[in-house]
C-alpha cells in the first residue's frame, strides 16, 4: 500500500499544474452548484472554520488518516481473506489509475484555492503537520487535482470492502460511516466540492465493474483454487460396474 501511495504521489506531481485552467474550471463548478442551489458547501466550510477543535481534527483526518485506513483494510484482506485479495486490490489500483488520468485531463482547483473568497482555507487558517496548504507540502504537490476526490474514492473502497466482507454487524456499520465522514471532512475543509465526491463514487463503480469483467465475478466472491477449478471442470468418473448396473436397470 505504501508503494502504491508513493507511485501515486510521484505520478500525480508529473501532471502539469495548469493553474489558471484549474481555477477557471473550479469557478465554473462553483457557479453551477450555486445555480443548482447547493449552498451547503460554503455553509459547512464556514462552520468548520469557526470551530478550531473540529477544524484541527478535520485537517488531521484529511491529511493523515486516509492512507493508514486504506492500507489497514488491504492488509486485513490479504491476511484474513487471501482469496479476495487479488480482485479487491485490483479495484483499488484501477481506481487510482483512473484518478491520475482525470487529474491530467481535468485539472481543477479545490474550493479553498478559488479567488472568489467564498471558502475558507481551513488548513491554512489552522495549520497542522503535513497540511496540504503548508509551504513545504504545497511546493512538492500538485494542488490542482481535485476532480475526482480520491479521498472519497478510497474511503468508498474501504467502506464497501468492510461492509461486504466483515462478519460483525458493528464493523460493517462502521464501514458505511467511514466514507460518509470522509465526505463531510473534504467538503468542510474546502478541499473538494460535493461533485468531486460524486465523481469519486463513479470511479469506484467503474473500477469494480472492470474487476467483474476481468475476473468474471464480483470482487467480493472468493476465487477458486486450481484444485477446485480442476474438480469443477472435470466430469465425475463412472466405474465400469456402476455403468453396467445402470444399463441393466434401464
Amino acid at each position: 500500500m505504501l508503494f502504491l501511495d508513493i507511485c501515486y504521489e510521484k505520478l500525480r506531481n508529473l501532471v502539469p499544474a495548469q493553474k489558471q485552467v484549474a481555477i477557471n474550471r473550479g469557478e465554473k463548478v462553483l457557479e453551477v452548484t450555486q445555480h443548482m442551489g447547493l449552498s451547503f458547501e460554503p455553509v459547512m466550510n464556514h462552520w468548520v472554520a469557526s470551530n478550531p477543535v473540529i477544524a484541527h481534527l478535520a485537517n488531521y483526518y484529511y491529511t493523515v488518516f486516509h492512507l493508514p485506513m486504506t492500507a489497514g483494510v488491504l492488509i486485513w484482506i490479504f491476511w484474513k481473506h487471501p482469496r479476495l485479495y487479488r480482485s479487491i486490490r485490483s479495484a483499488l489500483v484501477i481506481t487510482t489509475a483512473i484518478a491520475l488520468v482525470s487529474f491530467y485531463v481535468l485539472p481543477m482547483a479545490p474550493p479553498r484555492l478559488l479567488p472568489s473568497g467564498q471558502f475558507v482555507d481551513v488548513s491554512h487558517l489552522y495549520p497542522t503537520w503535513g497540511s496540504w496548504s503548508s509551504p513545504t507540502v504545497a511546493e512538492h504537490s500538485n494542488q490542482y487535482a481535485a476532480m475526482p476526490s480520491l479521498h472519497v474514492a478510497w474511503a468508498l473502497w474501504c467502506g464497501l470492502v468492510v461492509f461486504n466482507v466483515a462478519k460483525t454487524k458493528w464493523v460493517r456499520i462502521a464501514g458505511l460511516i467511514y466514507p460518509l465522514l470522509t465526505f463531510l471532512v473534504v467538503v468542510g475543509t474546502a478541499n473538494h466540492f460535493a461533485i468531486d465526491a460524486v465523481a469519486g463514487g463513479l470511479v469506484i463503480t467503474i473500477s469494480f465493474g472492470v474487476v467483474w469483467a476481468l475476473y468474471g465475478h464480483s470482487a467480493f466472491q472468493s476465487a477458486l483454487t486450481r484444485e477446485e477449478l480442476t474438480l469443477t471442470s472435470t466430469p465425475p468418473r463412472v466405474g465400469v460396474r456402476t455403468a453396467a448396473s445402470q444399463f441393466v436397470r434401464r
